[in-house]
């Protein structure tokens, strides 16, 4: 159950917090109330009841009186109690309660006053209480008689008229403390909600805000309040963060560019030095450095190219580009490499977009380098080049192991490698997606059927 009421927003947890308070309020209002109100319409018979028992057990002291006489003469009642003789019954009750003489009304009836009632009364204290007979409701006094006897007199009358304005009461507060309730849980709702609103509209902008993308702010309430406090707190978190995701940027740019030229001379120097060497194993070893220097250019390529969407300049040198000549020629470029793992490599179909020519060129080496990588011997790896109802689409295959549905998700961002794919630096699939994103695209990856990855890029005619 607790964890229920947590799952709810804070809006309802308010409005029943205050509809339940409220609730209770007018209870015990209510209970208040009904006994201060019942207290007063029976003190005047209280009173009357009272003063008639002890002048009748004045009456009987030291001898037998009809009580049914007794009860029908020299009554002196208050006009204001409502109390007439022809109501009056009673008892005479014996020391240890039992009934010694009733009125018609009361016969067979056990004692009217019984447990703590007779101790007090028997001490000479006056005792009053309700008694339910015939289904009416009564009321009675009970009084010692004072000629060391023991016996008590108990006078009673009908309220039946005061017991049906209790429930009148009753009928009335009910439902309105219920109606108070609701309609003080709906304020509480109202009032939660105008007060929550600037913290869901902080929340809706917060859900806009992108992880490399930390120019926008929060809006911030004009009150001085605990609201605007919490916005200006997570807008100065958010210039915190934003200045640190700068300084990696600025830094991977700059490492990039620093990098560059090392690896460019470093990889002219190994080819020639590969040019004079005929020993096998040492072309070997020279074959392998290149590859390594391939992929650290390819890397720092990435960075750069990161770099420069993160800035939005990646698309300065738009043109049309034939996505089946980019996607055959990619093919080619991988094809030695999958025929020394067995994999054949394939491109079909055409369509032109309004591209940049790089970015297009990176993002197919990356989707075939990624399908590549985890397709094992004797699988393939297709390319699929399609129009688009508002572009051109992009398909590769592969028949590798997939991916694990947790992962999905994930896929595209930076720096995440699927357990179930790994070998990567994690921002190949990254790239694919801020490319298809600056030329108005979209990315998605799904597990095959019959096995392996589909990755499916999107890409507007008109770009971003």
């Amino acid at each position: 159950m607790t964890e229920w009421l947590r799952g709810l927003p804070t809006s309802v947890r308010l409005a029943a917090m205050t509809s339940s308070t409220f609730l209770i309020l007018m209870l015990f209002v209510g209970v208040v109330g009904y006994l201060q109100f019942s207290a007063g319409l029976r003190a005047p018979i209280d009173q009357s009841l009272v003063a008639l028992a002890a002048a009748k057990a004045k009456a009987i002291e030291g001898g037998d009186v009809e009580l049914d006489e007794l009860l029908s003469t020299d009554l002196e009642i208050d006009s204001s109690s409502g109390i007439t003789s022809s109501d009056l019954e009673g008892q005479i009750l014996a020391r240890d309660g039992t009934v010694l003489e009733a009125t018609s009304g009361l016969q067979g009836r056990d004692g009217l006053v019984g447990g703590r009632r007779f101790v007090r009364v028997a001490a000479g204290v006056p005792v009053f209480g309700d008694a339910v007979i015939g289904g009416k409701t009564f009321r009675y006094a009970g009084v010692r008689v004072a000629d060391g006897s023991g016996r008590v007199i108990a006078v009673t009358t009908p309220i039946t008229s005061l017991a049906e304005a209790e429930r009148a009461l009753l009928a009335v507060f009910g439902p309105i403390a219920l109606a108070g309730s609701v309609l003080a849980g709906l304020a509480g709702a109202w009032i939660s909600r105008r007060a929550l609103a600037p913290i869901t509209q902080m929340a809706a902008e917060a859900e806009g805000i992108g992880a490399y993308d930390l120019s926008q702010r929060l809006p911030v309430p004009a009150r001085r309040d605990e609201v605007r406090r919490l916005g200006s707190t997570l807008n100065r978190m958010l210039d915190r963060l934003e200045a640190a995701v700068q300084r990696e940027r600025d830094f991977a740019s700059e490492a990039s560019h620093e990098l560059r030229t090392p690896l460019a001379i470093l990889r002219a120097e190994v080819e020639l030095a590969r040019a004079v060497v005929y020993e096998p194993v040492a072309r070997e070893g020279l074959d392998s450095a290149l590859e390594e220097i391939d992929r650290l250019t390819a890397v720092v390529e990435d960075l750069l190219l990161l770099a420069r969407l993160d800035v939005g300049v990646a698309l300065d040198r738009r043109q049309i580009v034939d996505l089946g000549a980019l996607a055959s020629t990619a093919a080619l470029r991988f094809g030695t490499v999958a025929a020394k793992r067995k994999v054949t490599v394939t491109a079909t179909g055409s369509a032109t977009v309004n591209a940049d020519p790089q970015a297009i060129e990176r993002v197919l080496a990356n989707l075939f380098d990624n399908a590549l990588r985890h397709t094992p011997p004797g699988g393939t790896v297709g390319a699929i080049v399609e129009p688009g109802p508002q572009g051109a689409t992009v398909v590769v295959r592969d028949t590798g192991p997939g991916v694990d549905r947790q992962s999905l998700a994930s896929l595209f961002d930076r720096y995440t490698r699927a357990a179930s794919r790994p070998g990567s630096a994690g921002l190949g699939l990254s790239i694919v997606a801020a490319v298809a994103a600056t030329h108005g695209g979209s990315v998605r990856a799904r597990n095959r059927p019959e096995g392996g990855l589909e990755i499916t890029v999107e890409l507007a005619s008109g770009g971003g």
